[in-house]
């Protein structure tokens, strides 16, 4: 049965998802963080449509810190990702999930772009990875409450993150 739907077609829908832990010696600006976060999203799917993704299905973050959490997403190119949520102040550490959703290319190509965005925007804004762990989703994580959601991130780069 041959069928026109891309879903069922070799490099159907990919994703990747990622957990980073970034660090700035001096303590960034709320808005220069939600502007950061938002630019990562951007990226990830400019990447990933130059690479020859057909679809963006979501792309999705949630970053949190000690003044709060934000949460930027995007499902395409053609408008900016979203921005939600609010920083009471500035903040030198970030713990930030990515999740990247695609059709049309492979898992390692979505892996590659979410990392190679993530990691560049971080340091181009003087942040550096401190630590980073692939994980599946975290879907779960937009149920939880901002303690427990930073409580599952610092258990998941005890149990075995690279540095």
């Amino acid at each position: 049965m041959q069928t026109d739907d891309a879903c069922y077609l070799d490099h159907g829908v990919s994703g990747y998802g990622v957990a980073v832990k970034l660090h700035h010696d001096r303590p960034a600006e709320p808005q220069e963080v939600g502007d950061l976060l938002r630019e990562m999203m951007d990226a990830i799917a400019r990447d990933c449509v130059e690479r020859g993704a057909k679809f963006i299905g979501h792309i999705k973050s949630h970053l949190m810190c000690a003044q709060g959490s934000l949460k930027a997403d995007t499902i395409g190119i053609s408008h900016p990702a979203a921005l939600h949520g609010e920083l009471s102040g500035p903040s030198n550490d970030l713990y930030v999930a990515i999740n990247s959703i695609v059709q049309g290319i492979t898992e390692v190509q979505v892996k590659e772009a979410t990392l190679g965005s993530a990691h560049r925007l971080a340091e181009e804004r003087g942040f550096r990875v401190v630590l980073e762990k692939e994980h599946l989703y975290f879907d779960e994580y937009d149920f939880a409450s901002d303690e427990d959601y930073l409580q599952q991130l610092e258990a998941q780069f005890e149990s075995g993150a690279e540095e």
